[in-house]
Protein backbone atom coordinates (compact mmCIF):
# COMPACT_ATOMS: atom_id res chain seq x y z
CA UNK A 1 0.00 0.00 0.00
CA UNK A 2 1.36 3.41 -0.99
CA UNK A 3 1.06 6.63 0.96
CA UNK A 4 -2.02 8.78 0.50
CA UNK A 5 -2.02 12.58 0.63
CA UNK A 6 -2.20 13.76 4.24
CA UNK A 7 -2.75 16.97 6.12
CA UNK A 8 -1.59 18.04 9.57
CA UNK A 9 -4.17 17.75 12.34
CA UNK A 10 -4.16 20.83 14.55
CA UNK A 11 -5.71 19.84 17.86
CA UNK A 12 -7.82 22.77 19.12
CA UNK A 13 -6.45 22.89 22.65
CA UNK A 14 -5.26 26.50 22.66
CA UNK A 15 -4.84 29.52 20.41
CA UNK A 16 -2.20 32.22 20.81
CA UNK A 17 -3.49 35.38 19.16
CA UNK A 18 -2.18 38.75 20.38
CA UNK A 19 -4.55 41.58 19.54
CA UNK A 20 -7.47 39.29 18.72
CA UNK A 21 -10.70 38.71 20.63
CA UNK A 22 -10.85 34.93 20.97
CA UNK A 23 -13.42 32.86 22.83
CA UNK A 24 -14.63 29.28 22.89
CA UNK A 25 -18.08 27.79 22.94
CA UNK A 26 -19.38 24.25 23.41
CA UNK A 27 -22.81 23.49 21.96
CA UNK A 28 -24.90 20.40 22.58
CA UNK A 29 -27.12 19.73 19.57
CA UNK A 30 -29.51 17.10 18.31
CA UNK A 31 -27.68 14.57 16.18
CA UNK A 32 -29.51 15.46 12.96
CA UNK A 33 -28.44 16.57 9.48
CA UNK A 34 -27.93 20.30 9.17
CA UNK A 35 -27.23 21.01 12.85
CA UNK A 36 -23.65 22.11 12.20
CA UNK A 37 -24.72 24.24 9.22
CA UNK A 38 -27.34 26.05 11.31
CA UNK A 39 -24.83 26.78 14.07
CA UNK A 40 -22.16 27.95 11.62
CA UNK A 41 -24.62 30.20 9.81
CA UNK A 42 -25.17 32.16 13.03
CA UNK A 43 -21.45 32.90 13.24
CA UNK A 44 -21.38 33.92 9.58
CA UNK A 45 -24.29 36.31 10.04
CA UNK A 46 -22.33 38.28 12.62
CA UNK A 47 -18.88 38.15 11.03
CA UNK A 48 -17.53 35.74 13.66
CA UNK A 49 -14.70 33.64 12.29
CA UNK A 50 -14.51 29.95 13.23
CA UNK A 51 -10.82 29.23 13.81
CA UNK A 52 -10.90 25.57 14.85
CA UNK A 53 -13.14 23.06 16.47
CA UNK A 54 -14.38 19.58 17.17
CA UNK A 55 -17.58 17.84 16.14
CA UNK A 56 -18.29 14.81 18.28
CA UNK A 57 -21.25 12.48 17.71
CA UNK A 58 -21.88 8.75 17.57
CA UNK A 59 -23.83 7.30 14.61
CA UNK A 60 -26.72 6.22 16.84
CA UNK A 61 -26.31 8.90 19.50
CA UNK A 62 -29.19 11.23 20.30
CA UNK A 63 -26.97 14.29 20.67
CA UNK A 64 -23.63 15.64 19.47
CA UNK A 65 -21.19 18.21 20.82
CA UNK A 66 -19.70 21.04 18.77
CA UNK A 67 -16.71 22.80 20.37
CA UNK A 68 -15.42 25.89 18.56
CA UNK A 69 -12.71 28.52 18.99
CA UNK A 70 -14.17 31.78 17.64
CA UNK A 71 -12.62 35.09 16.63
CA UNK A 72 -14.93 37.99 17.56
CA UNK A 73 -12.43 40.70 16.55
CA UNK A 74 -14.38 41.94 13.51
CA UNK A 75 -17.84 41.39 14.97
CA UNK A 76 -20.06 43.71 16.98
CA UNK A 77 -21.78 40.70 18.54
CA UNK A 78 -20.76 39.61 22.04
CA UNK A 79 -20.37 36.05 23.23
CA UNK A 80 -23.47 36.51 25.39
CA UNK A 81 -25.55 37.67 22.40
CA UNK A 82 -24.35 34.74 20.29
CA UNK A 83 -25.25 32.27 23.02
CA UNK A 84 -28.78 33.68 23.21
CA UNK A 85 -29.23 33.32 19.46
CA UNK A 86 -27.86 29.79 19.43
CA UNK A 87 -30.21 28.76 22.22
CA UNK A 88 -33.13 29.88 20.07
CA UNK A 89 -32.29 27.27 17.43
CA UNK A 90 -34.59 24.23 17.71
CA UNK A 91 -31.75 21.68 17.53
CA UNK A 92 -29.57 23.32 20.23
CA UNK A 93 -29.96 21.79 23.70
CA UNK A 94 -27.33 23.70 25.71
CA UNK A 95 -24.26 25.94 25.42
CA UNK A 96 -21.17 26.50 27.56
CA UNK A 97 -18.54 29.21 27.24
CA UNK A 98 -15.67 28.25 29.51
CA UNK A 99 -12.39 29.47 28.06
CA UNK A 100 -9.22 30.02 30.08
CA UNK A 101 -7.53 33.28 29.15
CA UNK A 102 -3.82 33.48 30.01
CA UNK A 103 -2.27 36.61 28.54
CA UNK A 104 -2.76 36.43 24.78
CA UNK A 105 -3.56 32.73 24.88
CA UNK A 106 -7.05 31.22 24.88
CA UNK A 107 -7.01 27.68 26.32
CA UNK A 108 -9.70 25.03 25.99
CA UNK A 109 -11.80 25.08 29.15
CA UNK A 110 -14.61 22.75 28.09
CA UNK A 111 -12.92 19.40 27.46
CA UNK A 112 -10.16 17.38 29.13
CA UNK A 113 -10.66 13.73 28.26
CA UNK A 114 -9.35 12.62 24.87
CA UNK A 115 -10.37 9.21 23.53
CA UNK A 116 -9.38 7.17 20.49
CA UNK A 117 -11.76 4.33 19.56
CA UNK A 118 -13.06 4.39 23.12
CA UNK A 119 -9.68 4.31 24.87
CA UNK A 120 -8.34 7.33 26.73
CA UNK A 121 -5.21 8.83 25.18
CA UNK A 122 -2.91 11.73 26.02
CA UNK A 123 -1.00 14.17 23.82
CA UNK A 124 2.77 14.45 24.32
CA UNK A 125 5.21 16.80 22.63
CA UNK A 126 7.60 14.77 20.44
CA UNK A 127 10.54 16.70 21.89
CA UNK A 128 9.44 15.75 25.42
CA UNK A 129 9.21 12.11 24.34
CA UNK A 130 12.70 12.35 22.87
CA UNK A 131 14.03 13.82 26.13
CA UNK A 132 12.57 10.88 28.09
CA UNK A 133 13.92 8.29 25.65
CA UNK A 134 17.33 9.93 25.63
CA UNK A 135 17.48 9.95 29.42
CA UNK A 136 16.57 6.27 29.58
CA UNK A 137 19.20 5.26 27.01
CA UNK A 138 21.89 7.62 28.35
CA UNK A 139 21.33 6.40 31.91
CA UNK A 140 20.99 2.67 31.35
CA UNK A 141 22.65 2.10 27.97
CA UNK A 142 21.74 -1.26 26.42
CA UNK A 143 19.50 -1.90 29.42
CA UNK A 144 17.51 1.23 28.58
CA UNK A 145 17.14 0.08 24.98
CA UNK A 146 15.96 -3.32 26.19
CA UNK A 147 13.35 -1.64 28.40
CA UNK A 148 12.04 0.47 25.52
CA UNK A 149 11.89 -2.54 23.20
CA UNK A 150 9.97 -4.59 25.75
CA UNK A 151 7.59 -1.68 26.36
CA UNK A 152 6.90 -1.55 22.63
CA UNK A 153 6.56 -5.34 22.39
CA UNK A 154 3.92 -5.38 25.12
CA UNK A 155 2.09 -2.40 23.64
CA UNK A 156 2.02 -4.04 20.20
CA UNK A 157 0.71 -7.30 21.66
CA UNK A 158 -2.01 -5.44 23.56
CA UNK A 159 -3.03 -3.46 20.47
CA UNK A 160 -3.24 -6.68 18.44
CA UNK A 161 -5.37 -8.34 21.10
CA UNK A 162 -7.80 -5.40 21.06
CA UNK A 163 -8.07 -5.50 17.26
CA UNK A 164 -8.72 -9.24 17.38
CA UNK A 165 -11.28 -9.15 20.18
CA UNK A 166 -13.15 -5.96 19.30
CA UNK A 167 -13.09 -6.14 15.49
CA UNK A 168 -12.30 -9.75 14.61
CA UNK A 169 -9.17 -8.87 12.65
CA UNK A 170 -6.28 -11.16 11.76
CA UNK A 171 -3.33 -11.43 9.37
CA UNK A 172 -2.73 -8.59 6.95
CA UNK A 173 -6.00 -6.88 7.86
CA UNK A 174 -4.86 -6.69 11.47
CA UNK A 175 -1.43 -5.31 10.55
CA UNK A 176 -2.72 -2.69 8.12
CA UNK A 177 -5.48 -1.58 10.49
CA UNK A 178 -2.88 -1.10 13.21
CA UNK A 179 -0.65 0.92 10.88
CA UNK A 180 -3.52 3.06 9.60
CA UNK A 181 -4.77 3.77 13.12
CA UNK A 182 -1.31 4.89 14.17
CA UNK A 183 -1.08 7.17 11.15
CA UNK A 184 -4.34 8.72 12.38
CA UNK A 185 -2.85 8.92 15.89
CA UNK A 186 0.18 10.83 14.61
CA UNK A 187 2.90 8.18 15.11
CA UNK A 188 4.06 8.03 11.46
CA UNK A 189 2.94 7.60 7.88
CA UNK A 190 3.72 4.30 6.16
CA UNK A 191 4.18 2.48 2.89
CA UNK A 192 4.33 -1.29 2.46
CA UNK A 193 6.90 -2.26 -0.16
CA UNK A 194 6.89 -6.05 0.36
CA UNK A 195 4.26 -8.28 1.94
CA UNK A 196 4.94 -11.98 1.44
CA UNK A 197 2.81 -13.97 3.86
CA UNK A 198 3.93 -17.31 2.41
CA UNK A 199 7.63 -16.60 3.00
CA UNK A 200 7.07 -14.56 6.14
CA UNK A 201 8.97 -11.56 4.74
CA UNK A 202 7.70 -7.99 4.99
CA UNK A 203 9.21 -4.56 4.37
CA UNK A 204 7.60 -1.37 5.61
CA UNK A 205 8.70 2.24 5.28
CA UNK A 206 7.73 4.62 8.08
CA UNK A 207 7.81 8.33 7.31
CA UNK A 208 8.29 10.89 10.11
CA UNK A 209 8.45 8.09 12.68
CA UNK A 210 7.92 10.02 15.91
CA UNK A 211 10.47 8.01 17.91
CA UNK A 212 13.35 8.53 15.52
CA UNK A 213 12.29 12.08 14.77
CA UNK A 214 12.60 12.84 18.48
CA UNK A 215 16.05 11.21 18.62
CA UNK A 216 17.47 12.92 15.54
CA UNK A 217 20.70 14.65 16.51
CA UNK A 218 21.07 12.71 19.78
CA UNK A 219 21.65 9.09 18.82
CA UNK A 220 24.84 7.89 17.06
CA UNK A 221 24.48 8.58 13.34
CA UNK A 222 25.96 5.25 12.24
CA UNK A 223 23.03 3.02 13.25
CA UNK A 224 19.22 3.08 13.32
CA UNK A 225 17.63 4.55 16.45
CA UNK A 226 14.18 2.96 16.70
CA UNK A 227 13.66 0.76 19.73
CA UNK A 228 10.10 1.36 20.96
CA UNK A 229 8.47 1.30 17.50
CA UNK A 230 10.57 -1.71 16.52
CA UNK A 231 9.19 -3.48 19.59
CA UNK A 232 5.63 -2.46 18.72
CA UNK A 233 5.97 -3.80 15.17
CA UNK A 234 7.44 -7.03 16.52
CA UNK A 235 4.43 -7.45 18.81
CA UNK A 236 1.96 -6.79 16.02
CA UNK A 237 3.57 -9.12 13.46
CA UNK A 238 4.03 -11.91 15.99
CA UNK A 239 0.36 -11.65 16.93
CA UNK A 240 -0.62 -11.77 13.26
CA UNK A 241 1.77 -14.49 12.02
CA UNK A 242 3.44 -16.29 14.91
CA UNK A 243 6.09 -15.78 17.54
CA UNK A 244 9.15 -16.56 15.40
CA UNK A 245 9.16 -13.23 13.53
CA UNK A 246 11.90 -10.67 14.15
CA UNK A 247 12.13 -7.04 13.04
CA UNK A 248 15.23 -5.13 11.94
CA UNK A 249 15.41 -1.42 11.20
CA UNK A 250 17.55 -1.03 8.08
CA UNK A 251 17.15 2.71 7.39
CA UNK A 252 16.47 5.50 9.86
CA UNK A 253 15.73 9.23 9.77
CA UNK A 254 17.82 9.63 12.95
CA UNK A 255 20.89 8.96 10.79
CA UNK A 256 19.68 11.19 7.95
CA UNK A 257 17.93 8.58 5.82
CA UNK A 258 14.74 9.75 4.10
CA UNK A 259 12.58 7.35 6.09
CA UNK A 260 12.76 4.51 8.58
CA UNK A 261 12.62 1.09 6.94
CA UNK A 262 11.75 -2.09 8.84
CA UNK A 263 12.48 -5.59 7.54
CA UNK A 264 10.36 -8.34 9.10
CA UNK A 265 11.36 -11.99 8.67
CA UNK A 266 11.17 -15.37 10.29
CA UNK A 267 13.94 -16.13 12.74
CA UNK A 268 16.70 -18.28 11.26
CA UNK A 269 17.02 -21.70 12.88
Amino acid sequence: MRRAPSYPRIIPCAIYAPGRSISQIAIKVDNVPGALAKVASKMAEHGINILSGLLMAEPRGEHGIIVLFLDFTNSSTTVKDLVEELRSLPMVRSTDTVVRQVGHMAIDGTTYLTTFLGDRVVVLDVKDVGAMFNWLIDTFGTGGRAILFDMGLRAGARAAEKLKEDYGLSGRELVETFLALHVAAGWFDYEITRYDEAEGIFTIKLFENFECLSLRGHQPRDKPASVLVKGVLTGIFRAAYGGDLVVDETLCIAKDDDYCEFFVRRRKL
